[in-house]
């Protein structure tokens, strides 16, 4: 009997300003190694599925960028040594919106009208360079098993919600928190059914979880990583580096 293999786009957002960052070099351009924050972002994934089995493969590489961006985002992803020529023909890129939500958005219709369609989608953050193979596969074997997975680890503080004047209305119980990362993976058609129906019904979503969570059920939580740091101000890099 032969074995079908899910295929599984990956699509990394890195259309965003960098404008935290204080200017200067795009923050997913910025290099790492023997390559950039964005090369790397990919290796984590190229890596992570070479180690496993047939029965899943990446059948898209969808990059982000912003307007106009196309060859910045090509050169700091070619900028990386190691990218055989069937990794490269499946790198695509595709223009972002103005918020992150858009840009994903962008990129799932994209994909919607591609001759091949993927079965799972993952989205992750073109500045997370430093997300494990560990937390890939297992964020993977989640989402296949139940639809949508999300990596998140337990803030080190103490959570209040406080109101507009400013006074703790509210305390939160650490254990039962969790600060998400990605990649956030999700079963693809359900996902595309979701952003449709997010992209006009008038309110801005943080992430992909909260749309899933809003339209189509529940989000399986797997163990992340510290590490597994988001490149957002001056330092972090610097920091990622030295924890990594």
């Amino acid at each position: 009997m032969t074995i079908v293999s899910k295929k599984i786009a990956i699509v990394i957002t890195a259309a965003g300003s960098s404008t935290r960052m204080g200017g200067g070099i795009k923050k997913e351009y910025m290099s790492l190694g023997s390559g950039t924050v964005l090369s790397n972002s990919i290796k984590a994934f190229v890596d992570a599925f070479n180690k496993i089995d047939n029965s899943y493969k990446i059948s898209h590489l969808i990059i982000t960028t912003p307007v106009n961006g196309t060859i910045g985002a090509a050169e700091a992803v070619t900028a990386f040594f190691g990218f055989d020529s069937e990794i490269q023909e499946k790198v695509e890129y595709v223009q972002g919106g103005y918020t992150r939500q858009r840009s994903v958005f962008n990129a799932i219709t994209y994909l919607e009208n591609h001759s091949v369609k993927p079965d799972y989608v993952l989205i992750h953050d073109g500045a997370r360079p430093f997300v494990s193979e560990r937390i890939i596969l297992d964020v993977v074997d989640a989402t296949l098993n139940y639809g949508a997975s999300a990596p998140g680890i337990t803030p080190t503080d103490t959570i209040k919600v406080i109101n507009e004047e400013g006074f703790i209305v509210q305390h939160l119980e650490r254990r039962l928190l969790t600060a998400i990362q990605t990649p956030q993976g999700f079963d693809f058609n359900k996902l595309a059914a979701a952003h449709h129906k997010a992209s006009s019904d008038g309110k801005d979503y943080t992430d992909d979880t909260e749309i899933w969570s809003k339209y189509c059920g529940k989000v399986k939580y797997v163990e992340g990583d510290s590490k597994n740091i988001k490149i957002t101000y001056p330092g972090d890099l610097e920091r990622g580096i030295s924890n990594a």
